[in-house]
């Protein structure tokens, strides 16, 4: 092949697995969530807050004894 017949067989073949780098149009980050989308973050946070404050209150108060075990 010369150099005029791989433009010309490039141009009638494109690449189909292009690199998504090549695409400027494409958002690295969403700028508008929907509303599925924001109430699945809510209540992740929701319950890694509740998470967290099990585990710093010793897990809601099941590690504490009760008077019965003691007598």
């Amino acid at each position: 092949m010369d150099n005029r017949a791989y433009e010309k067989y490039k141009q009638e073949n494109p690449d189909v697995y292009t690199p998504l780098s090549t695409y400027e149009y494409v958002d690295q980050f969403v700028h508008q969530l929907t509303n599925a989308e924001l109430v699945v973050c809510v209540v992740a946070v929701v319950l890694t807050v509740l998470a967290l404050f099990k585990i710093f209150t010793k897990g809601g108060g099941k590690d504490k004894p009760s008077d019965d075990q003691h007598k």
